[in-house]
């Protein structure tokens, strides 16, 4: 089913994190613009919804130093040196599982995912049960229908300040969501990296910066995404962290340096 999210919500708080220290004055959402603009990554090809349902292998390029590609169960990383190849499906990775402080820290509020905080907990209690996957997605339902507001690209807001302004891009819709995990015992990690988009900022065919949520199931880490309403093989994951902005200082340099030279669609073997 085709999303009927706003485009716009791809764009990501990040970029303030990236360019504004404390104490300096917000960049104007046209700055905001022209900053992400800058950074859209181009797709050598267009990608089809078909295609992003299945696995994709992405070929990238770093211009300077390399980049220390994160592995996780749903991506896969191979580097020869010149290049890296990511393929990215459902499940098509692998990678340690976590220890029993790594879920606990996964677990613990912060200044931003402020999951003990009691109207999140509120919030939370539009999952009403079920499996790991079946609270999510309902939690991922609930994010959307909170936070319809307006779109300001200068914030980089927490959970609480989403719920008050009820508006937001991915950051929010991201920090939202993981904090509501958490509050009801599930483990959940942020995602920083670049999503694709046939049409974004009067551009065709390229991949922005974005955010996206992880969950523990018991099995393993499963990716959320309440702001495009579902992960795909075009989610690209640069870093890993716990939602807090210090986190991501260094994701808008990298994208910064990032060149997809190929991507093709994985046909899995029927036998």
């Amino acid at each position: 089913m085709r999303s009927t999210l706003r485009p716009a919500l791809l764009c990501c708080a990040l970029l303030v994190a990236w360019g504004a220290g404390a104490g300096e004055p917000k960049p104007s959402n046209e700055e905001i613009e022209r900053g992400l603009r800058s950074l859209l990554v181009a797709s050598p090809y267009r990608i089809p919804e078909s295609a992003r349902a299945g696995t994709i292998r992405f070929r990238v390029q770093m211009l300077g130093a390399p980049w220390a590609w994160p592995e996780t169960y749903e991506q896969h990383v191979r580097d020869d040196g010149a290049t890296t190849e990511l393929t990215i499906c459902s499940e098509c990775g692998e990678e340690t599982p976590p220890s029993a402080d790594d879920l606990r820290h996964y677990l613990e509020p912060n200044a931003w995912v402020q999951s003990r905080d009691r109207r999140v907990i509120a919030f939370a209690r539009a999952a009403t049960g079920g499996t790991v996957d079946s609270q999510m997605n309902q939690l991922v339902l609930a994010v959307q229908r909170k936070l319809t507001g307006t779109i300001d690209f200068r914030e980089y807001q927490s959970a609480t300040e989403a719920l008050i302004s009820r508006g937001g891009d991915c950051t929010e819709f991201a920090i939202l969501l993981a904090a509501a995990a958490r509050a009801r015992h599930i483990p959940t990690r942020v995602v920083a990296g670049v999503s694709y988009a046939s049409h974004f900022l009067g551009e065709r065919h390229a991949f922005s910066p974005h955010m996206w949520v992880q969950a523990w199931d018991g099995r393993r880490w499963k990716s959320y995404d309440a702001a495009l309403g579902k992960f795909d093989a075009s989610h690209i994951a640069i870093s890993i962290g716990d939602g807090t902005p210090d986190g991501f200082r260094g994701e808008m340099q990298t994208i910064a340096r990032m060149h997809i030279v190929g991507a093709a669609g994985v046909v899995k073997d029927a036998g």
